[in-house]
């Protein structure tokens, strides 16, 4: 029987028959995964529906680890699917193997809640969010204030690349060597009146070089206070101060916040 606590770990609803979203895709992955291990076991297209063949497979793979073939997963059965499919790959959470987005629930979308809520104490334009495993328009505006930093579609979906930037981020956090920003340009110029995402990846990356250049609240609104701290900013740097962030006002900001990583 499992001792390990699984990754992620298990979100408290029971999956059965009927079930669908990626918590289901993170069973079938882990039945999958243990194949080598249970022959018996059928190998199925991870489709994040718990159908009759994910139910019977369930069924299987509880007979075989002396569970309650119920062919329902509750704690017990996400537990021990995880601790034989860590016992063959190792310990971590993998993907899920489909794609994730707003309106889906569970285990699978709290951890990435709390991946995200972990990085935002650096990436601070990273709005705050709820750890409910509910994927709402919080989670999906937090992904997607995530995302371009590191290179992705700004989407809000959380899917492969997503699972294992956020993955990386968090680990490179953890050893103390945080992942360098890589934030394009939004292709127009930012002044007094903006408002957006962009602007909060300015307002984050001001803050926090210090210095004369001061904290802001990051909101997303370019107002006076945004206006004076790229002043400075600018000035620090031989820029033209014209308190408007242009693509060369953009590029010295990527390069000064990664700097103070």
């Amino acid at each position: 029987m499992a001792t390990t606590v699984a990754m992620p770990p298990y979100y408290g609803v029971v999956l059965q028959n009927g079930s669908s979203g990626p918590d289901v895709a993170m069973v079938q992955t882990w039945l999958n995964g243990v194949q080598s291990k249970y022959p018996q076991l059928p190998k199925f297209t991870v489709d994040g529906a718990y159908g009759s063949g994910t139910t019977a497979a369930v069924k299987t793979f509880q007979l075989l680890t002396g569970l309650t073939a119920d062919g329902k997963t509750g704690r017990a059965t996400w537990d021990e699917l995880y601790a034989q499919y860590a016992s063959i790959y190792g310990e971590g959470e993998v993907y899920c193997n489909i794609v994730s987005r707003a309106g889906d629930q569970g285990a699978v979308v709290k951890s990435m809640q709390q991946h995200l809520g972990y990085v935002r104490t650096l990436y601070t334009a990273i709005q705050s969010l709820s750890f409910d495993g509910i994927y709402g328009s919080g989670s999906t505006a937090s992904l997607r204030q995530f995302q371009p930093q590191f290179g992705l579609t700004a989407d809000g979906s959380y899917g492969k690349q997503s699972f294992g930037m956020l993955k990386s981020a968090v680990s490179s956090i953890e050893v103390g060597n945080p992942l360098r920003v890589t934030t394009r340009y939004p292709g127009y110029v930012l002044t007094v009146g903006s408002s957006g995402d962009s602007v909060r990846f300015v307002q984050s990356y001001l803050s926090a070089l210090g210095g004369s250049i001061p904290k802001l609240t990051i909101d997303g609104q370019y107002g006076n206070a945004t206006k004076n701290a790229v002043m400075q900013f600018q000035a620090s740097k031989g820029l033209k101060i014209d308190g408007v962030v242009g693509s060369t006002t953009w590029s010295a900001l990527i390069v000064a916040f990664n700097a103070t990583l």
